[in-house]
């Protein structure tokens, strides 16, 4: 029970954060143009024909994933963008919850593992830069969690049959993701 309660409240901090850090960069309207160019019949381009196709966002997963919400959903970049991003930074303090009651400790530390977790959620909700990034129209949320799950793949998918195959292709939607990825 007490774990739940850590995790409700990492949660509920999480959302405090993104309420108050919410911002949209200008540079997310670059993302945004290209689905809207998308949505038009046009493609992920910046300039609609005759102009040649000119590719200037850095995350192609992102605009892929902007457009297809607004395609399924109707719900345009500015608005889906920090829901997305939102939905992202949750995912990604799951993943940090998993691995915390998934880590090995010894039978000494074991049972400071709820204290643990508290102070990991903490740590992790506590931080300007995490909230700020929770936001912001960008890919960085995205980006973030998938570097996250790469690292939870790696670190504890191996003992299952055909856990090999699962980091290198979480790691192959880093690169669509950002190009630094």
């Amino acid at each position: 029970m007490t774990r739940v309660f850590i995790c409700a409240a990492a949660f509920a901090g999480l959302l405090v954060g993104w309420f108050l850090f919410w911002f949209q960069c200008d540079d997310a309207y670059i993302a945004f143009r290209y689905a809207s160019a998308s949505q038009l019949g046009w493609g992920h381009t910046w300039n609609p024909p005759p102009f040649r196709p000119v590719e200037g966002y850095t995350s192609f997963l992102w605009v892929a994933l902007l457009d297809a919400v607004w395609r399924l959903f109707g719900v345009e970049p500015p608005e889906s963008a920090n829901r997305l991003a939102l939905a992202f930074s949750a995912a990604s303090l799951a993943l940090v919850v998993w691995m915390v009651l998934r880590l090995r400790l010894s039978p000494g530390l074991a049972r400071w593992r709820t204290p643990l977790l508290g102070l990991v959620l903490l740590g992790v909700v506590s931080n300007r830069t995490f909230l700020a990034w929770t936001s912001s129209g960008l890919e960085t949320a995205l980006f973030g969690f998938l570097l996250l799950l790469w690292v939870f793949l790696a670190v504890f998918g191996s003992g299952r049959r055909g856990s090999l195959a699962w980091p290198p292709l979480s790691a192959g939607r880093l690169a669509p993701a950002r190009p630094d990825g």
